[in-house]
């Protein structure tokens, strides 16, 4: 791409035209559900864009403002934004974005997207599997321990079963995980349901879950879906079903249903060695995507986040 600066306009929110924009994501080979206009105006306090040329490539800017400066955030809920092409996304210039990123904010802790590259950028890890093969195919990646679990799952007589309850999901999920996610606030489980609701309404969400032949909830879990990607947003394994392997179990049955079909199983994640672990006996691999940072606040400002 021989694009300069000039040819990537800064556009507030409102000016931005959803469809134009939505349309480069769903055409992008790098496209992600993130940054649909819809999945933006639901999880972020604000964000505006950069659109270049006629909508050929965008980069939404999720901000927020404090001590009276903007800065750039990553919203709840939401695991990679970053640049993204209708083009061949290899062959762009990722730096005329973020150079234009920074005439507007001073300061950015935003993770890009697997297809961007950044120079002496930190990576994170996201873990996906390719559904394309058939569901034997797939298990011939599993590792020896995934079997040994799986084989411990079977012995509790198990079932998987289609849920559709989303607010359920998000209360447990509160429930269970909320001690340890400090950063997500009452008000993110709220925009998230408000979000599943618009995904609900465009067939873009569905739920499994496990549970024992007496009918024990052991986990629930919310899905999204788009035409490249089906998303693991929300997981919830309870007591009895960590001691019965119900994640294990669910993962299994997840990848036999939809095996077959020109689709990625997308983990989220993770840099914590033992969820890195847990995804890894699926035979997924790291489809890792880097993180942006920047402080060119001024003194005394910059010690400060």
């Amino acid at each position: 791409m021989n694009n300069t600066a000039s040819d990537i306009r800064y556009l507030q929110r409102e000016d931005i035209d959803p469809d134009r924009w939505d349309a480069c994501i769903h055409h992008a080979a790098n496209g992600l559900i993130y940054a649909r206009s819809y999945y933006l105006d639901t999880m972020a306090a604000h964000w505006n864009g950069l659109i270049l040329g006629d909508y050929e490539a965008v980069m939404p800017l999720t901000w927020n403002r404090k001590f009276g400066f903007s800065y750039l955030y990553q919203p709840a809920f939401t695991a990679q934004l970053g640049i993204f092409y209708k083009n061949d996304p290899a062959r762009a210039d990722n730096s005329l974005f973020i150079a234009q990123a920074k005439k507007y904010f001073r300061f950015c802790e935003i993770p890009l997207n697997y297809a961007n590259t950044v120079p002496d950028s930190r990576l994170q890890a996201n873990y996906v599997i390719d559904l394309e093969k058939s569901y034997q195919e797939i298990r011939r990646g599993y590792k020896k321990r995934l079997f040994e679990n799986l084989r411990e799952a079977g012995s509790f007589s198990l079932e998987y079963q289609i849920g559709t309850d989303f607010e359920e999901v998000v209360h447990l999920f509160k429930n269970q995980y909320g001690h340890r996610l400090p950063h997500i606030r009452q008000s993110d489980y709220h925009h998230f349901e408000k979000l599943c609701e618009e995904l609900q309404n465009r067939k873009m969400i569905f739920i499994r879950q496990v549970k024992d032949n007496s009918g024990v909830l052991l986990n629930n879990s919310i899905f999204f879906r788009d035409d490249h990607r089906i998303y693991n947003i929300m997981s919830v394994s309870l007591t009895e079903g960590r001691e019965k392997r119900a994640h294990f179990y669910l993962l299994d049955q997840l990848i036999a249903e939809f095996s077959a079909n020109k689709i990625l199983l997308d983990l989220e994640g993770s840099d914590v060695p033992g969820i890195a672990e847990f995804y890894r006996k699926f035979g997924s691999y790291n489809q890792s995507y880097p993180f942006l940072k920047y402080n060119n606040l001024p003194f005394p400002f910059r010690f400060f986040k």
